[in-house]
């Protein structure tokens, strides 16, 4: 009997080392495929969008042991901040999911409540640096914010900026009943524009205005990875957002960013909504920009 329970203690020995090396050794392979830092990533959704819009984005990144969520920040339609999760100073790689109650708010409503969110973060949990990943308008907030805070002592400082499918220049193919409050953002049409020489558009809609007098205010520090999609069906766009509206982010930040790089996705993956969901061209550059070694 005695012969027989040491050997299940030492089988069952056996197997929690054999755990415990496996858990050892998948976390040097992450380490030496990411980076390991305690900056923490915001992913914003664009127009109707719900914590459905990032979660597979977020997804891949923990499948792929790159980072981890700790947060959902709900933001009410009236601008109180709700947190949930738990946040440690020290948490590899965090991820913060955020949420707009109010999702059809439009761009510019998003982009204040975002300064808002931002501002909490620094003084709530002293975050000195964030990254920054937007889809559609949420691409479009995470920008503008970008330069109207800039590099002020009040937020935390911008260290890399994903704009997935931003509509900077306006977006096509939309009807009026859906337009948001401020009705500015619908206004392009397919094949209607061009990014001139120097990449600045030819028509310059109002959104692209808001933005256009504040590119120098883009912080020097931030790297930017810009990911936009073309159907290839002759719109020259993801059904939404054309390449020019898309691309015209060049013009209002490379001049200023770090460093400025593009992912064109085609094909039917490259339609607006698939940009975000279950689209392994976006996750793997969004991964390999963000904690890519």
């Amino acid at each position: 009997m005695k012969k027989w329970r040491l050997w299940v203690i030492g089988l069952f020995g056996t197997f929690c080392l054999a755990a415990l090396l496996l858990t050892w050794y998948q976390r040097q392979q992450q380490n030496m495929r990411y980076l390991s830092a305690h900056t923490p990533t915001l992913f914003v959704h664009g127009w109707r969008g719900t914590a459905h819009s990032t979660d597979q984005m977020i997804s891949a990144a923990e499948e792929a042991g790159a980072a981890k969520k700790v947060l959902t920040v709900t933001v009410t339609p009236q601008g109180k901040l709700i947190y949930s999760g738990y946040w440690r100073k020290n948490q590899r790689n965090p991820i913060i999911q955020v949420i707009f109650s109010n999702n059809r708010a439009g761009e510019v409503q998003y982009t204040r409540w975002l300064i808002k969110l931002m501002r909490d973060l620094k003084q709530r949990y002293q975050v000195a640096q964030v990254n920054l990943v937007g889809h559609s308008m949420g691409a479009y907030a995470v920008v503008a914010y970008a330069l109207k805070v800039g590099n002020q002592a009040a937020y935390p400082r911008l260290h890399k900026l994903v704009a997935i499918a931003g509509p900077f220049d306006g977006i096509a193919g939309q009807k009026s009943a859906t337009h948001p409050a401020d009705g500015t953002t619908w206004t392009d049409r397919f094949h209607e524009n061009h990014l001139m020489a120097n990449g600045e558009p030819l028509i310059v809609h109002s959104e692209y205005l808001r933005l256009e007098h504040l590119r120098q205010n883009f912080p020097r520090q931030a790297k930017v990875l810009n990911i936009y999609g073309d159907l290839k069906d002759g719109t020259d766009s993801d059904k939404v957002v054309t390449l020019v509206s898309a691309t015209s982010l060049r013009y209002l930040v490379a001049k200023r960013a770090a460093s400025y790089q593009t992912q064109k996705v085609t094909g039917p993956n490259a339609e607006h909504s698939r940009l975000h969901q279950n689209n392994p061209v976006v996750d793997g550059a969004l991964i390999a920009f963000l904690w890519g070694k």
